[in-house]
């Protein structure tokens, strides 16, 4: 079996390995706020932005699914990337997976895919929310970095480029909406840690 043929099956495995525990943990914490039926909640989306994100996320979907059916229809967008690198493409991807797990598991029936707070949210700040405070959006960023090594496909990386830029900015929102919910509580957690990765010092 040649490189080609494993990364694309990894890339096949890797997409559904990601989506299967998001899907089901969407559904939980769906179904729960049915059955609390709170009926109030605090919405901070931009729609322009969700529209964008959609659109850059299903770019990069789309190119990763063209190139895993037949990769010589993108030879003119590849770079030439060592081997070597592309197994770090495909390590990244499995670190990936594991930490979305444990990402969605810790959020539990807090999980909603919009920037929205409900009666009774409360801030999750154990897990690995105890040193990041936003991990979801770091497995995003890994899994862009991951389908880019493993395809070397440029468009990929544009793509996420795209979604990272999206991503800062939906950040500075999220965090706003954060502290107008739980004020001093949340800014004492953001000095305690990293925004996409672990803080090492409280400097």
């Amino acid at each position: 079996m040649d490189a080609d043929m494993i990364f694309r099956i990894a890339m096949v495995l890797e997409f559904i390995g990601y989506q299967i525990p998001r899907s089901y943990y969407r559904r939980q914490a769906r179904k729960t706020r049915i059955e609390e039926d709170s009926g109030e909640s605090e919405l901070g989306e931009s729609k322009l932005r969700l529209v964008l994100m959609g659109l850059s996320g299903l770019g990069a979907n789309l190119v990763g699914l063209l190139w895993i059916i037949n990769p010589n229809w993108l030879a003119w967008s590849n770079l030439n990337l060592p081997l070597w690198l592309r197994w770090v493409g495909l390590g990244i991807g499995v670190v990936s997976i594991m930490m979305s797990y444990f990402v969605h598991r810790t959020l539990g029936k807090s999980f909603t895919p919009t920037l929205q707070t409900t009666e009774g949210h409360t801030l999750v700040t154990e897990g690995i929310y105890g040193r990041i405070r936003h991990p979801m959006y770091t497995t995003f960023f890994m899994l862009f970095a991951s389908s880019f090594l493993m395809t070397t496909n440029w468009l990929i990386a544009l793509f996420g480029l795209i979604y990272g830029i999206l991503i800062f900015n939906r950040v500075r929102a999220e965090e706003s909406m954060m502290i107008n919910t739980f004020g001093n509580q949340y800014r004492d957690y953001m000095q305690k840690t990293g925004r996409f990765l672990p803080k090492f010092s409280d400097s």
